[in-house]
């Protein structure tokens, strides 16, 4: 084994006991926090108090990530993928699906949708938030199924809102906010399989932390921008969805999604579902 590959491993359980340990440290906080104060422990949470003192900052960056997340929405469904080269087409564009990327798309949504709505009635905010185990399923919807399984999410979570009864103005933000928790760790997890620490640390890094921040600052800017309308207090916004939003999809996808992802992709794979299989019989 060469020292580089040693390195390697090394740096990756270096990230996974990372990820784990934040994982572990929210959990450990919002329980802190609802034993201080269990009428509202969102007060005493430390995530919601640094949301709320930097909230000036933070929706001046959602503005940079609400642009860059819809422009790569838009560009993904027509085909193309952004590049440091410029535009590249995919062959995963709407235009290019075929019966199988549709049915495919459509047990991503049915799946998703119906899982989110069944802990609806765990509710975090009425009418905008609650708990959402269901969220570790999609990025392996998007890392297995690639655009498809991420609109799919996208349709799904705009489903349990409808079936849920919290269907409005910000439903479009979580439409494209679960595109992204699905579309970032397809785009980014190189390998795939959580067959590796390589791999699990991968995940962890893009399928874990970064789309988790992504989506909360995306889904919370369009909150913020359309307050006059949804009729949220900036407190509720962003000192207790955004949090959770965060702290939900930390948890959830560093313990959930890695063991329902290796149980899955061989299966996945085994069927010809696989993304990267698909797109390379059809080139």
């Amino acid at each position: 084994m060469s020292a580089q590959s040693s390195n390697s491993k090394l740096y990756s359980y270096l990230i996974l006991i990372i990820g784990l340990l934040i994982a572990a440290a929210i959990l450990y906080e919002f329980y802190q926090a609802y034993t201080v104060n269990p009428q509202d422990p969102w007060s005493v949470f430390p995530l919601s108090r640094f949301f709320t003192q930097f909230t000036n900052i933070i929706f001046y960056i959602g503005a940079v990530v609400w642009v860059i997340g819809t422009l790569v929405f838009l560009v993904e469904l027509a085909g193309y993928t952004i590049t440091l080269s410029g535009l590249k087409k995919t062959g995963q564009g709407v235009s290019n699906w075929g019966v199988l990327d549709v049915a495919l798309a459509a047990l991503s949504a049915a799946v998703y949708g119906g899982l989110l709505a069944a802990t609806a009635p765990i509710t975090i905010v009425p009418g905008f938030t609650w708990i959402r185990p269901a969220n570790s399923l999609a990025p392996l919807f998007g890392m297995f199924f690639g655009i498809p399984g991420a609109l799919g999410v996208a349709f799904g979570n705009l489903i349990a809102d409808v079936l849920a009864g919290y269907f409005g103005v910000g439903s479009i933000g979580g439409f494209v906010g679960n595109f992204l928790i699905a579309y970032i760790p397809y785009k980014f997890v190189r390998d795939q399989t959580f067959k590796s620490a390589v791999s699990l640390a991968d995940f962890y890094i893009w399928g874990v932390i970064v789309q988790a921040l992504v989506s909360a600052v995306y889904i919370c800017w369009w909150l913020d921008a359309m307050q006059a309308v949804v009729g949220l207090p900036l407190f509720v916004i962003w000192g207790i969805i955004a949090p959770s939003i965060l702290s939900n999809n930390i948890v959830v996808n560093a313990i959930l999604s890695p063991i329902l992802g290796a149980l899955l992709f061989p299966y996945v794979k085994g069927r010809g579902l696989y993304w990267k299989d698909r797109v390379k019989n059809l080139a």
